[in-house]
């Protein structure tokens, strides 16, 4: 056993000790002041027997002995009831053994703990240790093509509709026959992401962007980094990481982008960099774009593992009253109102439109309410609204898997 380690064990067991000292004292000693009260009754007592002596020789009268005797007398009982409480406050033999098995236990029960949740013998790390180990780990990281053939990736065409099935070999066809066309590429890609084929989708997206050339937009760029981290199961690579800083280059406030970095941060033990990404964009971003919403479901971890109490900002819903007014009523009352307001947002989607979130929102809350067939026909219409926007098409997924409306 090293320096160090003694050192740390000979802290910890003194800590212990005063700490279970600290809990048993008053347990251990007896009443305080007992020992004064005892030498009062016996002070009393005399005092009685030299108010007989005076009264023999004649120095008090009987009328004044009787007041003097009948005080003192009060007062010894006084003292005399003090005593005997302080005799039963003090702890008897058995208190004490109980009170010293206690102690025994409260140590026992520290190494115990420790012994389950500590390492004996680990030695110290410190940051610029652990910063470098975090390095080297982000270094020899898998990459993007490895991370794919990991994750599992559903059979999409089986689950893609007929008509579906049409376009995407039609598609395919196409960017077969022209193989120097961006544009039959890029279609290409979003149909592969809306029927959940992302490894297909980012290698259409990829060949897309490398005929664009110049030309190529932000927006495609991040719509290859979506194909390429869904692909992996939120896993970030390095050919991910990499398109995302050439985007902050450009761009230093695009939001998805600053996502992806503060992700790949909280996947290789960096959550003070992961967080320094995250809170502008729960901070200061639109709550309707999908990567807000995926950071907002994060950050409060990498912010207890800095030892930060970090809360969310106050989401858009239902207000502190309203919630207070259904609660205090009927329960036919309730649902009547919950599906007034259902209505209310199908009504509001069908006439205005709306992000992506609210038909999320519009899907649960059919589901929730029995009307699975409804509700299945919202994500059919919402999939044709949003069909070209692969982040509003898979966070309107998500609703419908939670939901156990689609698997």
């Amino acid at each position: 056993m090293d320096t160090e380690w003694m050192i740390f064990v000979l802290i910890c067991g003194a800590l212990v000790l005063l700490v279970g000292l600290a809990l048993l004292k008053p347990l251990w000693r007896a009443a305080p002041g007992a020992g004064k009260r005892m030498t009062d009754i016996d002070i009393y007592r005399d005092q009685l027997a030299e108010v007989d002596r005076d009264l023999a020789r004649g120095v008090l009268d009987k009328a004044e002995a009787e007041r003097t005797r009948t005080e003192v007398s009060r007062r010894l009982l006084q003292a005399d009831a003090a005593a005997r409480k302080g005799a039963v406050d003090a702890p008897p033999r058995g208190s004490r053994i109980a009170a010293g098995l206690a102690g025994l236990a409260i140590v026992a029960g520290a190494v115990g703990l420790y012994a389950t949740l500590g390492n004996f013998g680990y030695g110290d790390v410190p940051r610029a240790v652990r910063l470098a180990a975090a390095e080297e780990r982000r270094a020899t990281r898998p990459g993007q093509l490895e991370a794919e053939a990991l994750a599992e990736q559903p059979d999409a065409i089986a689950q893609a509709g007929d008509e579906t099935r049409e376009i995407l070999q039609a598609l395919r066809a196409a960017a077969f026959e022209r193989p120097t066309d961006a544009t039959a590429y890029v279609y290409l890609a979003q149909v592969e992401a809306s029927i959940g084929n992302m490894t297909r989708a980012a290698r259409a997206q990829e060949k897309a962007i490398s005929l664009l050339g110049e030309d190529v937009t932000s927006a495609d760029l991040v719509r290859l980094l979506d194909f390429l981290v869904i692909g992996t199961r939120g896993y970030v690579s390095p050919e991910a990481e990499t398109i995302a800083r050439n985007i902050l280059r450009d761009e230093p406030d695009n939001l998805p982008a600053q996502y992806y970095m503060g992700l790949v941060n909280a996947q290789n033990d960096r959550p003070d960099r992961a967080f320094s990404f995250w809170r502008p964009i729960v901070e200061n971003g639109e709550q309707d774009v999908f990567h807000w919403r995926l950071a907002a479901g994060q950050i409060e971890d990498v912010a207890a593992q800095l030892g930060i109490d970090y809360a969310l900002p106050s989401r858009r819903g239902p207000s502190a009253e309203d919630l207070a007014a259904a609660e205090d009523m009927a329960p036919e009352d309730r649902q009547a109102m919950v599906e007034g307001m259902v209505q209310q947002l199908s009504d509001r989607l069908a006439t205005e439109g709306g992000p992506p979130q609210d038909w999320a929102r519009l899907i649960t809350a059919l589901t929730v309410l029995g009307e699975e067939d409804r509700a299945r026909a919202i994500l059919n219409e919402a999939e044709l609204t949003f069909g070209g926007d692969v982040q509003a098409v898979t966070l309107i997924r998500e609703a419908a898997r939670a939901a156990e409306l689609i698997e």
